[in-house]
């Protein structure tokens, strides 16, 4: 079975060297090391974000392939180069999914849990990051920190596509114990 198809592997790699420059906005222009070291952090968490939606539905027994979003791509440029890397928006694209083994439609519980898949995916890297950073004092751990916590928090806003919008319509009782733990992570990654 191939997991990847070659439009899905063209949409990821746009993706994540769009998201890199966003995020290493303009200290790579400084340090272009500052950009691998972006490509290395954020391919981590943005990466480790998309696939675990993707597994937890093929998982399911469902298809899954990552789309890019052209107008979120734009958006998140136009944004870094407005602001000068200030406002950070990151929306490049999504996980889809559908079909399967039997085509049954996701029950609420499935989609709970595919919703909330990669979300997960950066609380725990935002959590194993927090304590990395405080124990060995490596700066590459606080970057780690911060970018997981950003997507996961950005990720549970209760808007549209974004996975906090459907996990907030789904089970409020998740999206609040997700939401509380990438606020108080970030914030933690920040005064460390």
């Amino acid at each position: 079975m191939r997991f990847f198809s070659q439009i899905e592997i063209r949409d990821i790699v746009i993706s994540l060297l769009v998201l890199c420059l966003v995020f290493s906005y303009p200290e790579f222009l400084v340090d272009p090391v500052f950009f691998l070291l972006s490509l290395l952090v954020v391919g981590l968490a943005f990466m480790g974000h998309e696939l675990s939606h993707k597994f937890a539905a093929i998982r399911r027994g469902f298809w899954s392939e990552y789309r890019m979003w052209p107008q979120g791509l734009m958006m998140a440029l136009l944004f870094t180069l407005a602001t000068n890397g200030a406002i950070i928006f990151a929306a490049p694209g999504a996980v889809y999914f559908g079909g399967g083994w039997s085509y049954r439609r996701p029950s609420r519980k499935v989609l709970t849990e595919i919703s909330m898949a990669g979300i997960t995916f950066n609380i725990v890297l935002l959590w194993i990051s927090i304590v990395a950073s405080v124990l060995s004092g490596i700066y590459i751990f606080s970057y780690m920190a911060f970018i997981n916590g950003w997507l996961a928090i950005f990720n549970l806003l209760p808007f549209g596509g974004l996975d906090g919008g459907k996990l907030l319509r789904l089970d409020k009782t998740v999206w609040g114990t997700l939401f509380s733990l990438a606020a108080v992570g970030f914030v933690l990654s920040q005064i460390f």
